[in-house]
């Protein structure tokens, strides 16, 4: 099939496939050939017609189904590259394309010398691609587990910490809150900005170890004394190289109640 293909780009080999009523290879031989199209409209054309095929054999439904909803992610792509003059939608898969909807709308402009230049675009329009991306999530049928840190990881990357907050606050986070920790740390943010998240995680042995890797002492100290472990508050005082927080572990220790 692949050397029919090449030979002469699928012309002779979508009538035979058509002759013999082998709708698989007709559809498969219709997609391969659209892609090779320059414009998007032909493009889109020929992934419609390569439904069309799809559509005449009840089993090829997944195959169907899959090509529309990859006609549909285009035209949307399309659109989000006209309305935000931003040409690299298309051709992403639909993760990529929430991510960089929700990235966008912390995007800063690069010509600004300032220390933290200016968001690059108005208010109305970073909530219009937040609103996108949401409504990329629905259409897709994108699980909202996978959503959430599809949503986290871009808000933090693109230090949306305010946005981040109000994400969080939203309902329940289905996924927890160390996926927000997590996504703050990785971006070196100041500690202050991660606690909040790390206080709502329901495991105490969770909690010890994100306070450790953003060293608030105190608090992993805190938690490793709820958790009666004597050698996590050895791993505090090796660690902290402050004679504070050294003493307030001996004196733990010495009390006799670990």
């Amino acid at each position: 099939v692949m050397q029919s293909y090449r030979r002469d780009g699928g012309e002779q080999l979508l009538k035979m496939v058509n002759w013999r009523r082998d709708y698989l290879e007709a559809g498969t031989v219709t997609v391969m050939q659209s892609y090779r199209r320059r414009r998007l409209a032909d493009r889109v054309q020929g992934m419609r017609e390569a439904s069309t095929y799809f559509s005449q054999n009840p089993k090829l439904a997944f195959q169907q189904k899959a090509v529309d909803e990859q006609v549909e992610l285009l035209n949307l792509q399309r659109d989000f590259e006209s309305k935000y003059n931003e040409p690299s939608f298309i051709d992403t898969s639909v993760t990529d394309t929430i991510k960089k909807l929700v990235m966008l709308a912390g995007a800063r402009q690069t010509d600004d010398d300032a220390v933290r230049p200016l968001l690059k675009y108005d208010r109305s329009t970073r909530l219009a691609l937040l609103s996108d991306a949401n409504k990329v999530g629905k259409t897709f049928k994108v699980p909202e587990k996978r959503f959430w840190h599809i949503k986290v990881k871009a808000l933090a990357k693109s230090q949306q910490w305010e946005e981040l907050k109000k994400f969080g606050g939203e309902k329940k986070s289905p996924i927890g809150y160390g996926p927000f920790a997590e996504a703050c740390i990785e971006q070196r943010i100041a500690p202050e900005i991660v606690a909040p998240y790390i206080e709502r995680i329901p495991s105490t042995e969770e909690r010890y170890g994100l306070f450790m890797k953003i060293n608030l002492w105190a608090k992993a100290i805190e938690c490793a004394q709820k958790l009666k472990d004597r050698h996590r508050l050895l791993q505090v005082r090796a660690l902290c190289k402050d004679t504070r927080f050294e003493k307030s572990v001996d004196q733990i220790l010495t009390s006799g109640g670990i």
